[in-house]
């Protein structure tokens, strides 16, 4: 399999650095756009300008990650286009295989049959040149460092998909469950405050302080600028409501934090399983910015959900209608007059998505085991 996803990413880098550029009034776009944000970004951090505003000539979107991920792209920034866009998807590919490497999927079968899943949906993030692949491949080694006690490396993994994307702070809630939890905290404070401070090295500290108050500003005004394919856009186009945002991440959050009072079932794999796949979920459904690049993180979240679940006929229904709908809609299998009439007014690839939420945090508020709720309790001290 690695030799796949490495001839796949470089096939798929390739592919889109010679796809004839798109035209927008005067100003000509890349097909690789996204990874032109994360480069010219570092350039802009080397000379001191605003990495969070407009750059029509150069980008089409905002730069809308952390100062030091707009250092970290220092590596790639100096190569040229084709070799950056190679290095940056394979980077984002191997950090995937890494995480399912050795992953508690039950059995070797459902393992294999992974890959097959969430394969059309790597190539369409890779397509766009995003990095959600990357991070629900760090999640994935933060599962796996915590189910080995290894706290430094899941502090330092979940700390880097922070960096990446704000909403990886969601995945934190992996340590709640996990012993060590005071060593998880002092690791996690430890790199929070290195890669905060680590661009200093070019900004000085008026200059980084100022880049922070630019992105606060960003982010302030893009709340509201859209609702993607989310619960509320979902909320919008099925039922003709305009809710407030924040309310609805308000009960999304609190939905999210139920099943952590079933204490008893702290221990057991499938509830640590299921929380991993809740948390990823949750980040792109109630992600109000999410696109169809991002929903690789829900694929394989919602993968993981079924490898621990009953893989009754409602689960496999439910991978079936992520498979059709989340993974297969977007592409050409689907006519153009079903995907532009119906599956993206009613935000079809986000609905399947939901429905699996719903139903992982329904299992893990259910999930019965032995283990006696005084013991659960003390892991928690």
């Amino acid at each position: 399999m690695p030799i796949v996803l490495v001839l796949s990413a470089i096939g798929i880098s390739l592919q889109v650095y010679n796809r004839p550029p798109r035209i927008s009034e005067e100003t000509v776009f890349t097909h690789y756009n996204n990874y032109l944000i994360f480069k010219n970004s570092f350039f802009h951090l080397l000379e001191g300008l605003n990495l969070y505003t407009a750059y029509p000539f150069e980008v089409w979107d905002l730069y809308k990650y952390s100062p030091a991920f707009s250092l970290f792209m220092g590596i790639m920034a100096w190569m040229p286009d084709w070799a950056g866009l190679i290095f940056w998807n394979l980077l984002n590919v191997m950090i995937l295989y890494f995480g399912v490497k050795n992953f508690d999927f039950k059995s070797n079968r459902i393992q294999l049959f992974f890959w097959f899943f969430v394969f059309l949906e790597l190539l369409t993030s890779m397509q766009n040149s995003q990095c959600n692949i990357m991070i629900i491949g760090l999640f994935m080694l933060a599962y796996k460092a915590f189910s080995r006690e290894q706290v430094g490396k899941a502090a330092l993994f979940l700390t880097l998909t922070v960096f990446i994307k704000l909403f990886g702070i969601v995945a934190f809630s992996l340590f709640l469950i996990y012993p060590k939890k005071i060593k998880f905290l002092l690791y996690s404070a430890m790199y929070l405050i290195l890669f905060a401070f680590i661009p200093i090295v070019i900004t000085g500290w008026d200059g980084l302080i100022w880049q922070y108050q630019n992105w606060w500003e960003m982010l302030a005004n893009d709340h509201s600028a859209s609702s993607g394919l989310s619960v509320i856009g979902w909320i919008e186009s099925w039922f003709g409501l305009s809710p407030n945002k924040m309310i609805i991440v308000g009960v999304g959050a609190l939905l999210f934090l139920l099943p952590l009072l079933n204490f008893r079932a702290y221990k057991d794999s499938r509830f640590r399983a299921m929380l991993l796949a809740s948390a990823s979920l949750w980040v792109v459904i109630f992600n109000h910015k999410a696109e169809s690049a991002t929903f690789i993180i829900a694929v394989v979240a919602a993968y993981i959900w079924f490898s621990h679940s009953k893989r009754g006929w409602l689960e496999i229904g439910l991978l079936i209608f992520c498979f059709i709908f989340t993974v297969l809609s977007p592409t050409d299998l689907f006519p153009r007059v079903w995907r532009e009439g119906f599956v993206v007014p009613y935000v079809m690839k986000a609905v399947p998505c939901i429905f699996i939420w719903i139903a992982v945090v329904i299992d893990m508020i259910r999930l019965k085991v032995e283990n006696k709720t005084s013991e659960a309790v003390a892991d928690l001290i």
